[in-house]
């Protein structure tokens, strides 16, 4: 799930309770999926202005590696990332513990919870 916009974070923080009372736990993004995704290629806590700022700086290493342009929609994602995935887990929890102080993903611009959804399906 996406925090998106520091003007949503009352919503977001709505959603996140309502899927607790549920026993729910929403992976979250900070602000956008794109953060996970950049993981993949550097451990960073840069403060992102919007999705579209991370979607540049992914777009660059996606250039660089793959010769084309980052699309959301590309079917290949996975098998493009997958080798990659260790890496991402250790540079998404490196920057939760390290980068941001203690605060949650919701109030860590730029952070991400995949790698803990990750890891759970995987069994680790």
């Amino acid at each position: 799930m996406d925090v998106e916009h520091p003007d949503g974070l009352n919503a977001v923080r709505q959603a996140v309770a309502s899927l607790k009372d549920n026993k729910i736990r929403p992976a979250l993004s900070n602000p956008a999926f794109e953060v996970w995704l950049l993981a993949h290629f550097e451990k960073t806590g840069t403060v992102f202005g919007d999705c579209d700022a991370v979607k540049e700086r992914l777009g660059k290493h996606w250039k660089e590696h793959f010769h084309a342009d980052y699309d959301k929609a590309d079917a290949r994602i996975y098998s493009r990332l997958a080798n990659l995935t260790d890496e991402a887990m250790a540079n998404a929890k490196w920057v939760r513990e390290h980068h941001h102080s203690g605060r949650d993903v919701m109030g860590s611009n730029s952070s991400t919870e995949v790698d803990l959804l990750v890891g759970a399906l995987r069994g680790t």
